[in-house]
């Protein structure tokens, strides 16, 4: 190790002396503060700079930031996103990334390089608010702690989702289609329900909710209005009631509506577009059988519904998908 590096990780790391220096009255969660490198612990014990040209971000809890006997705090680089991944990123389908609201335009904390460095560094430098509202700075802590809390999708079931990083989420943040459109604006969450739950073990019997923007989905109360309308059902399905559309046609459909449109329409497209985007959730003809025989009936489910008509049972019985957790499953 040089000296210039020593030097640097005596500056940034805490010390005896240190302590008594340690007071970030007024910082919290999501403060951005203007430093050139931080210090990240690389193979070997070997320390590697890495450069931090837009800053860093505290990712730490705000009661450890002020409280005055934690010495450090955790911080991640701001970086500079644009186009689909900026998109993909600010909706939260990418827990690598969380927006900080008041640092400009595309700038995220990137979680992927997170460091522990001294507060007697940071009371050094100057900081400026990366949240102002109670309800941004929320966000960016549960942003935070979802990078860390994911559940991890069973190996066998993993394969039955990854269609839908391919073919669906990827338009995600990209307005110039239907899909993305829908997926941007009006989608808010996909999660995926396990009923009874997780550890029933395989077959797992498996919902898609898609769960959209309130306003969005027609409230019906006499079922005899249930009728779909022979066109559109005739569209939708083939002769033994499956779903033949995919979820780009569906979703061209569904910009189509306008105010004035059948609110029946509204509701059989998007109970459609749900069904859609669960048909796409198919693993592939060589995948092993034990992926093939994961999922009960060989197909998963789907419902749409808005965020405020799922239960919080509900909601603790599923788990969000996102771009990074439908990656593959580990060797075997």
């Amino acid at each position: 190790m040089t000296a210039e590096e020593q030097a640097r990780i005596q500056a940034l790391s805490p010390t005896v002396p240190d302590l008594a220096r340690t007071d970030l009255t007024g910082c919290q969660q999501a403060d951005v503060f203007k430093t050139d490198r931080i210090p990240l612990l690389g193979s070997g014990g070997n320390v590697q700079w890495l450069a931090t040209p837009d800053g860093v971000v505290i990712v730490s809890q705000t009661c450890d930031v002020v409280q005055p006997k934690m010495s450090t705090v955790q911080v991640a680089p701001v970086v500079r996103l644009a186009g689909s991944l900026a998109g993909l990123a600010a909706k939260g389908s990418m827990p690598r990334y969380v927006p900080i609201p008041e640092a400009g335009a595309g700038a995220f904390a990137d979680l992927e390089h997170v460091a522990t460095v001294a507060k007697s560094h940071l009371a050094l430098l100057e900081p400026q608010h990366g949240a102002l509202t109670t309800t941004d700075i929320r966000k960016f802590g549960m942003r935070v702690g979802r990078r860390y809390s994911r559940f991890a999708f069973p190996d066998d079931v993993s394969p039955w989702l990854a269609p839908l990083k391919d073919s669906v989420l990827s338009k995600a943040g990209k307005s110039a289609s239907s899909l993305g459109r829908v997926l941007e604006e009006m989608v808010e969450s996909l999660r995926l329900e396990c009923v009874p739950s997780w550890d029933s073990g395989a077959p797992y019997h498996l919902t898609l909710l898609v769960l959209i923007k309130p306003g969005l989905l027609p409230v019906v109360d006499d079922l005899r209005e249930m009728t779909r309308p022979a066109d559109l059902d005739q569209w939708l399905y083939d002769g033994v009631r499956r779903i033949k559309r995919s979820p780009a046609e569906v979703a061209d459909q569904i910009i189509s509506l306008n105010a004035s449109s059948d609110r029946l329409r509204r509701l059989w497209l998007w109970e459609g577009f749900g069904e859609s985007l669960a048909a796409v959730c198919k693993p592939k003809p060589n995948d092993p059988p034990d992926v093939q025989t994961a999922v009960a009936g060989h197909a998963i489910d789907s419902e749409v519904a808005t965020i405020r008509d799922v239960s919080y049972e509900r909601a603790l019985r599923s788990e969000e998908i996102d771009v990074e957790h439908l990656s593959p499953p580990l060797p075997r």
